[in-house]
C-alpha cells in the first residue's frame, strides 16, 4: 500500500524535474546524475511533500536519508544508463531512480511512517 503512494509520488518528481536537468537535447550522464543527485533530495524533502509529511522525521533527517537512498540507487543502476541524455531517456532514468531512493527511503525511515488515511492514498499525492 504505501509502495504505491511513493512511486506515484516520485514518477510525478522524477518527470517533473528531469527537464529542468538540461536546456539542449541531451547531456552527458554525469551531469544528469550531479543534477539528479541534487535536485531528488531536494524534491523529496519540501514541506509539502508525502516524504515528509508523511514520515515524521525533521528535514535535516529527510535530507540526509534523500541523499543516500540517491546515491545509493545511482551507483546501483549507472551502469545500465545511457551515456547521453535525452528528455526520454532522462524521464525513464529518472523514474527508476526515483521508485529506487523513494523505497529505499521508505524502508529506512519505516518506523517514523504516518499510518494516516491521507498518507495511505495514492490518490492524495498525485
Amino acid at each position: 500500500m504505501r509502495s504505491k503512494v511513493h512511486i506515484v509520488l516520485v514518477i510525478a518528481v522524477a518527470i517533473f524535474i528531469t527537464p529542468s536537468l538540461y536546456a539542449a537535447n541531451e547531456v552527458p550522464r554525469d551531469m544528469w546524475l550531479d543534477g539528479m543527485s541534487k535536485l531528488l533530495p531536494e524534491a523529496f524533502c519540501q514541506p509539502e511533500q508525502f516524504f515528509r509529511q508523511c514520515f515524521e522525521v525533521s528535514e535535516e533527517t529527510c535530507q540526509q536519508t534523500a541523499t543516500s537512498t540517491t546515491r545509493d540507487c545511482i551507483e546501483k543502476l549507472k551502469g545500465e544508463m545511457p551515456e547521453m541524455f535525452d528528455t526520454e531517456n532522462g524521464q525513464y532514468w529518472g523514474t527508476q531512480v526515483g521508485a529506487c531512493a523513494g523505497s529505499s527511503y521508505s524502508m529506512a525511515l519505516l518506523k517514523n511512517f504516518k499510518d494516516t488515511k491521507k498518507c495511505n492514498d495514492p490518490e492524495a499525492w498525485k
